[in-house]
């Protein structure tokens, strides 16, 4: 026998007249004829090579093969309403992925992470820490592959919106053996020329290189490499490097720290995010901000 399965209708017709139990109110509530319900059952039945219902005195019963029919047609909706909810309760479920940009050698990083992991108990919302570095991660936010990051304030012609967290005072670090390490403050219009400023990223070379030039401050780069940074420093009395407050982390014997002033660039923290969050990205970016009271910015800058 050739494969067969019911249509909609069919389905239909049949449990009606099943629920009915008479061929007249079964076709009254379908708004059928008489015969145009009859026509389609006997077509059912000749499809599935066995009879359904016996005409009795109350009306139409089923026979064996209809009370099968009937229960596979129930267990077949059941299944489906199953299927449904179960849908709709994993659409509810699924945790949202938001990703955050956040250097391993960033200002207050173990903080910064401390908040993320505040979303760990939370089903709606899966964080992922991103480490990268500042350019990256601009990148990331203008092509849509990262909602945050923690970052320093991007160029203009990127188009990203940002929001300073604090201000940070900058701080210069440098030998111990450093003449300058004499010093109480280190002024970086007159102490650091001819002196080479050790960069941790590419983009701050490109941001400040004018300025380093303008006051003859020399630039090398060396990526993420604290280690390899501190031990260029410490034995070296021609180098340094200007950071935020997290160059109080990095002194040691051999190397220290001084404030430095009248110096005409700025690293302030910022959190730097896509023009379009989406809901639940926002909402994360409203607790981040939390700390620094800086939830109302956000709010502003979405209109609410």
């Amino acid at each position: 026998m050739a494969k067969f399965r019911m249509d909609v209708d069919q389905k239909r017709y049949f449990c009606t007249l099943c629920s009915e139990g008479s061929i007249t109110r079964a076709a009254q509530s379908l708004y059928l004829s008489r015969q145009g319900l009859s026509k389609s059952m006997k077509s059912l039945e000749s499809q599935l090579g066995a009879q359904l219902f016996v005409r009795g005195k109350k009306g139409v019963e089923l026979t064996a093969a209809g009370r099968i029919l009937l229960r596979y047609l129930h267990e077949e909706g059941r299944l489906w309403d199953a299927c449904v909810a179960d849908i709709r309760s994993v659409s509810q479920t699924d945790s949202e992925l938001v990703r955050v940009g956040l250097l391993s050698m960033y200002v207050g990083y173990s903080q910064k992470r401390g908040l993320l992991a505040s979303f760990q108990d939370d089903p709606r919302v899966k964080i992922e820490v991103v480490d990268g570095d500042h350019d990256a991660f601009w990148k990331a936010i203008a092509e849509g592959e990262l909602e945050l990051a923690f970052s320093i304030k991007p160029p203009d012609d990127l188009g990203l919106p940002s929001i300073k967290l604090c201000d940070d005072g900058l701080s210069v670090l440098l030998s111990a053996s450093d003449p300058l390490s004499r010093k109480r403050f280190i002024d970086f219009e007159t102490d650091l020329r001819g002196k080479t400023v050790i960069q941790t990223s590419p983009c701050k070379g490109r941001l400040y290189e004018a300025t380093f030039r303008k006051y003859g401050i020399n630039m090398t780069l060396l990526m993420h490499d604290k280690n390899l940074m501190l031990a260029q420093v410490s034995i070296s009395k021609g180098c340094f490097i200007i950071q935020t407050e997290y160059a109080k982390m990095l002194v040691t014997d051999q190397v220290c720290m001084r404030p430095l002033i009248n110096a005409p660039i700025e690293m302030d923290s910022m959190l730097v995010f896509a023009p379009a969050l989406r809901p639940m990205a926002r909402a994360v970016a409203r607790h981040l901000l939390a700390p620094y009271g800086k939830e109302s910015e956000l709010d502003a800058y979405f209109g609410i």
